[in-house]
C-alpha cells in the first residue's frame, strides 16, 4: 500500500466543524473508468483570493497517477497525467483571469465566478491497463507566485519554454527570479498541498 493519503492541507487544522466544512477539498469521482478531479471551497477563506487582489498570482499544479493494486505486496505505479492552472487579478479590468494548460484563457466578472469556474470537474482520459484492480491518486498543489513566476508560467503553458531552461536566459536574471521566489517563501504566503483517491477499479480479464 502506498502511505501518505491522508487529507494534507498547509492551513492548519480546523478544530471547529463549520470551519472544517468550509476547508478545500480534493475529490476523485470514477464516471464510466474515467477519473473527473473536483476541487472545492479553494477560495472560501478568502487568503488566496486576497493575494490575487494584492497582485500575486495563484497557480494550481495537479498530477493524477494509475495505480495497480497488488495483495501483499507494493502497489505498482502505472502512469500519471499532469496539468496545470494560473489564476491572477486583473486590476485595470478589475476582473479575474484564468490559463489553463494548452493556453487558453477565460476571465471572470467576480471571484464568485472564478470560485465556480475552479469547482468544474475536469475529466482525464488516462488509458487503464486490465485485468486488475486499479484506483487513482491525484495530488494539488496551489502556490502564490511572483509577477516574473507568472509571466514564465504563462509562456510555459502556452507551449513556449522558458529561456532559462533552455539557457538562454542570463544568470543575473535567473538569480533575481530566484531571490523573489525566496522572498515569497520568507513572507510566509500560503501554500496548500491537497490528497485524494478514487474507488477502486475492478477490470476482468476478457473471455
Amino acid at each position: 500500500m502506498r502511505p501518505g493519503l491522508a487529507f494534507l492541507a498547509l492551513v492548519g487544522v480546523a478544530s471547529v466543524p463549520t470551519a472544517a466544512a468550509q476547508a478545500p477539498a480534493l475529490t476523485v469521482i470514477l464516471q464510466s473508468s474515467v477519473p473527473r478531479v473536483q476541487t472545492t471551497r479553494l477560495l472560501a477563506d478568502g487568503k488566496f483570493l486576497g493575494l490575487m487582489r494584492s497582485g500575486f498570482p495563484m497557480r494550481l499544479h495537479y498530477r493524477l497517477e494509475l495505480w495497480r493494486s497488488r495483495s501483499g505486496w507494493f502497489d505498482q505505479f502505472i502512469s500519471e497525467t499532469p496539468w496545470d492552472a494560473v489564476a491572477h487579478h486583473d486590476p485595470l479590468a478589475d476582473d479575474f483571469v484564468l490559463i489553463r494548460t494548452g493556453g487558453s484563457v477565460t476571465r471572470y466578472a467576480t471571484a464568485d465566478d472564478l470560485g465556480r469556474a475552479l469547482e468544474l470537474p475536469y475529466k482525464v482520459p488516462i488509458k487503464v491497463p486490465g485485468p486488475g484492480k486499479f484506483y487513482f491518486l491525484c495530488r494539488l498543489e496551489v502556490t502564490t507566485l511572483n509577477d516574473t513566476d507568472l509571466e514564465e508560467l504563462t509562456r510555459w503553458l502556452k507551449g513556449d519554454v522558458s529561456p532559462v531552461v533552455t539557457g538562454d536566459g542570463s544568470i543575473g536574471g535567473a538569480l533575481t527570479r530566484g531571490a523573489q521566489r525566496l522572498l515569497v517563501r520568507i513572507a510566509g504566503l500560503p501554500k496548500l498541498t491537497l490528497e485524494a483517491r478514487s474507488e477502486t477499479l475492478n477490470r476482468d480479464a476478457g473471455p
